[in-house]
Parts: C-alpha cells; sequence; structure tokens
C-alpha cells in the first residue's frame, strides 16, 4: 500500500484474532554506530553530518521461540540534535509493505533539524528533531536486514498475458503456474516465514530496549498504520504516541484494503477523468453525443486497455486515447509512423492550448500502444521490496479462499474496475498457495486502551480509502482524526504547506496534544487536489486550527468485504 506509494496486497480479516505473547526475554544487543551506506540512505547529508547514523543489530530469527538461528536487522537514526535534552525517540516506517525508510527518515531528518524554532507553523518539527532521535528500523529481506532473494535456481515463472483482457482457460492456467513458481521459489529459503510484521515489531521493541527508552513512539504512513497498531498490541506498556497518516484498514485486513482501493480509483476515474470529458465531448473532439462517448469507454478495446493500463488518469489523457482508440476501429494503423501521421495532421480540439495538449498526449500514448505488449504485470518497487511486500503479505495472515473464488473475482474485477490489472488476483493467488502465515497475529482490541491516537487522512486518497481509517475511527474510542478536505494526498503529514495539518501532527508527536474539539474527528479544509498545490507558492492557506466534524464519517462497506 508511500510513496507515493501503490495499494496493499489483498487479504482476510484480522478483527478478533488471538493475542500473541511477548518475545521471550532476550539480551538486549549492543549496536555500533557508524557512517550510513549510500544503499540505506541515498547520499550522505551535510544538513545531519554525524548525526545521521546506521548500525546492525544481531537479533533471533523467531523472537518468541529462538532457536539460536539470527538474521542482521539494520537500524538507521537522526540523533536528537539536542543530546542534553533528549526526551525519546520517535520511530518511522513509510509504508508498502517492501518500502525502504532510508531516504525518506534521511530527508525527514533533514527538514525538521532546518526549521527555526521561532517558526509558529514549523518549530515544533525543529523541537522534535532537536529532543527525539528519529529511528527507521529496516524491515526483513530488504537491504541493511539480511536483503532477501528468493531461490535462484528456480525455474523462471511462465509469461501470461494480461489478465482484465485474458480471462480464458489457458491464460489462467499460466497464471496459477507463475503464482506457484513465486511460491516454490520464495518459501524455501531460510528465513522466509520469518519476515513478516510481528517479527518486525519485536525487532523495534530490541532497538527500543538498546536505546534505553521506556516508550517508543511512532509515526506510520499507509501499512506503516497497521506496523504501529501491532506494535502497540503487542507491546501496549511500551507504547508512546501513535501518529498513523494515511493507515490502511486494521480491522479488515490487505484484501478488504485492496478492494477498497479499487472502488475508491474507479470513483476517482469516473468523477475526475471521465465526467469532465463527458460534459463538454465537443471541446476535446470526440463529437456531440455523451452517450457514444460513454460506450466507447465501456468498449474500450483489449490491446488499449492493456497497453495504457493506470496511464489513463486525466480527462486530456483520456480524450487522446479515445481518439486514438476511434482510429484503431476504422483502420488500425499497422505502425507507430502511420499513427504518428494520424496525430500530425488532425486538430483535436478548435481551443489551442487544448489541442497541443490533446496531440502531445496522443504521441506518448501511441508509442505506448505500439512498443512490445507487456505480459507479465511490472512493480514499481526495488527487487527485494517486490518479494518483502508478497512475503509480509503472505505470512500475516491467512488466505482461505479456493482458487475459483479467485478467479471469480478477477472476472468481476476486470468488468467493474476500468484500471485493474490483475496484480491484486495475483497476490492473492501466491498467498493462499503460501501455507498459511508465519505471523502469531495480535490481538488488536488492545490498542483501544492505548493514549489517544492520531489518524491523519486525506479524503480522496484513492491508495488507502477514507473509508478503511473510518473504520478504525469507529473501533477505538481513543482514535482521533484529522481530516483533510478535498485532498488526494496519500501520505500527509511533511508533504504539505498547510498550518492546519503540520502544526496539528507535530504538536501531537512532540506533546501528545490534540485539538480540543467536541468530536473525534475534525478537519484541515485546504483544498489540496494535486501535491503541486501544497509547495510554495500554491494557494494560499489561513487556517491554522481544525474545525470538528459532525455525522458518521464510514462510507458505505464495499460489497466485497
Amino acid at each position: 500500500m508511500h510513496s507515493p506509494h501503490r495499494p496493499v496486497v489483498a487479504a482476510v480479516v484480522l478483527a478478533s484474532l488471538p493475542a500473541v505473547c511477548g518475545a521471550t526475554s532476550i539480551p538486549t544487543p549492543h549496536i555500533a554506530w557508524g557512517a550510513c551506506p549510500d544503499s540505506w540512505v541515498g547520499r550522505t547529508s551535510v544538513v545531519l553530518g554525524t548525526r545521521l547514523q546506521c548500525g546492525n543489530l544481531k537479533a533471533p530469527l523467531d523472537h518468541v521461540t529462538p532457536d539460536g538461528r539470527q538474521i542482521d536487522v539494520g537500524v538507521i537514526r537522526v540523533r536528537a540534535g539536542d543530546p542534553a535534552g533528549r526526551e525519546g525517540a520517535i520511530f518511522f516506517n513509510p509504508g508498502g509493505p517492501g518500502i525502504h525508510p532510508g531516504k525518506l527518515l534521511r530527508s525527514i531528518g533533514e527538514g525538521w533539524s532546518s526549521m527555526r524554532t521561532d517558526d509558529p507553523d514549523e518549530g515544533d518539527k525543529r523541537r522534535l528533531a532537536d529532543r527525539y532521535d528519529l529511528i527507521a528500523v529496516i524491515p526483513r529481506g530488504l537491504v541493511g536486514s539480511g536483503s532477501f532473494r528468493c531461490a535462484v535456481d528456480a525455474p523462471a515463472p511462465p509469461a501470461y498475458a494480461f489478465l482484465p483482457t485474458h480471462l480464458g482457460d489457458a491464460n489462467w492456467r499460466l497464471v496459477v503456474e507463475s503464482a506457484q513458481a513465486t511460491v516454490d521459489a520464495c518459501s524455501t529459503p531460510a528465513g522466509a516465514r520469518h519476515i513478516n510484521t510481528e517479527q518486525h515489531a519485536h525487532d523495534m521493541d530490541m532497538v527500543r530496549r538498546v536505546l534505553g527508552d521506556e516508550r517508543l513512539h511512532f509515526y506510520g504512513i499507509s501499512y506503516g498504520g497497521m506496523v504501529g497498531a501491532w506494535y502497540a498490541s503487542m507491546y501496549p506498556t511500551h507504547t508512546g504516541r501513535l501518529l498513523l497518516d494515511s493507515t490502511m484498514d486494521l480491522m479488515h485486513g490487505y484484501r478488504a484494503a485492496a478492494l477498497m482501493a479499487l472502488a475508491a480509483q474507479q470513483r476517482a476515474f469516473s468523477e475526475d477523468v471521465v465526467a469532465p470529458v463527458l460534459r463538454d465531448p465537443t471541446r476535446f473532439g470526440l463529437g456531440t453525443s455523451r452517450d457514444t462517448v460513454a460506450s466507447a469507454i465501456d468498449d474500450f478495446p483489449a490491446r488499449a486497455r492493456e497497453a495504457w493500463a493506470g496511464r489513463l488518469d486525466t480527462p486530456v489523457r483520456l480524450a487522446a486515447a479515445l481518439k486514438l482508440v476511434e482510429w484503431m476501429a476504422s483502420g488500425d494503423p499497422p505502425t507507430l509512423e502511420a499513427m504518428t501521421r494520424f496525430i500530425g495532421r488532425t486538430i483535436f480540439s478548435n481551443d489551442q492550448a487544448l489541442d497541443r495538449r490533446l496531440r502531445w498526449e496522443a504521441g506518448q500514448l501511441a508509442r505506448t500502444l505500439y512498443s512490445a505488449s507487456a505480459t507479465d504485470p511490472s512493480t514499481d518497487t526495488e527487487p527485494d521490496g517486490g518479494v518483502v511486500r508478497i512475503l509480509m503479505g503472505c505470512n500475516d495472515v491467512a488466505w482461505p479462499r479456493s482458487e475459483a473464488e479467485i478467479r471469480e473475482s478477477a472476472r468481476r474485477y476486470a468488468a467493474r474496475y476500468f484500471n485493474f490489472t490483475g496484480d491484486a488476483t495475483m497476490e492473492e493467488l501466491t498467498c493462499s498457495r503460501w501455507g498459511g502465515p508465519g505471523a502469531r497475529q495480535p490481538n488488536l482490541t488492545v490498542l483501544g486502551s492505548a493514549s489517544p491516537f492520531l489518524l491523519i487522512q486525506s479524503e480522496k486518497d484513492t491508495s488507502t480509502p477514507l473509508a478503511g481509517a473510518s473504520h478504525v475511527l469507529h473501533a477505538f474510542a481513543n482514535a482521533r482524526m484529522l481530516l483533510v478536505r478535498n485532498s488526494s494526498l496519500h501520505g500527509v503529514f511533511n508533504f504539505t504547506t498547510s498550518p492546519c495539518i503540520e502544526r496539528t501532527a507535530s504538536r501531537y508527536l512532540l506533546t501528545g496534544d490534540l485539538p480540543a474539539t467536541r468530536s473525534r474527528a475534525f478537519a484541515c479544509n485546504e483544498v489540496f487536489d494535486n501535491p503541486v498545490d501544497a509547495m510554495p507558492g500554491g494557494p494560499s492557506q489561513t487556517a491554522t486550527e481544525p474545525t470538528p466534524m459532525e455525522g458518521p464519517l464510514v462510507p458505505a462497506d464495499h460489497d466485497e468485504f
């Protein structure tokens, strides 16, 4: 599920899970701190200097039932700028699973350390950097923590065609074979079943003990919300402040989170991409009939859907694609050169500026259309990150659905969601063959006895939609939510210039203070439809305090839960 981050993989309900026993008493190890490798943090930091440190500790492969096997766990820290005034540590997880925390932690440390203490909006961030170590425990399997590779002698998975448009028996067999090949290659290496959220939470607590802190404060994004919730449920007496930014749905798990993301992405596509084209098709050079344009979208050809999966994210791009599809239907220019000639001699719109944009987008889409067709879906994570994402999902929970149920869902998703790629199906199919979870799931109800914790959520986030965070808010009386109106940002705190957002979150991390309102949900009303709007020079922001919200926040449950 940051990262601008991709949605998490699919899974089953986490509610009503058995409690996890605390880790067996293990001697606290030592960490020899030193300079950070570029492979961990990207580069050295002039701003942070020697405050940016890295080290390894030897952790049991299984903290609860140690058998002598160990794993190197990497730790990154930005030391408190005022060692004499140090008050503890804030642990950070950027999401994923499978996202390395190093570069973003370094960047946050640099940003906070560069703030002025007298800045009314950002001063608390400087105080955080001065009083707290910023810590990232590298998740197992990523660079620095026993970087994991699937068996090198595994056979190459068979190439299968784009699943949403190739749902027949022959291609499905290739999909199943590919899933099984992943299981065979990735489940056999030593330690594979111990790459999970449970062991990562134990690794975090081991680092807390190394630092000598009584409590662990936590700031997590996306899947990082699950990490924080699991830690708090496993180590309630050592849990401090919890800031869960754009959290995945803790109450329904990976699979439900993926389904909510698909539904949210479809809503955003319909409202933000399709609707503007249908309101004025003539302006986009698509004739006068809205019904004709809507039918063209519904009947989008398989070849184009495969080539442009996930790319048609603006009205201009969709309109350019529909024009190319129209030409394909009338004659299908056989080469990129022929299609380029069509583009060059066409007037797309009477609006000259829009005409230039449409022509440019059509050229970009044509190059994609005539390139080699993709088969096995690609991933936007590093190679080890993609593996860790699969291992975390498969190891964290059970995946009980049958192959027939998974296949039927793929058919429904392909018909219902324009930008469905088949990734969620592939991941669920893989995990259903994994052999059961390697993690012992915590009793999440324990989270309800923690100190008040803060959720930050964009109203229009399509990676971890509002419905998921709302389920968490309603499940725990000690949860509070800061809602960002009209925002689609995934990962909000530190990525805006909104005083309302930045002050509320940094004040909570520093002191535990939350807005004194009559509601457990409060809102920042700035408009951030695009991250660029939140950059200096964007729309001016004046409100500094959130306003209380009334009424239920939970949208209707998705019918696939």
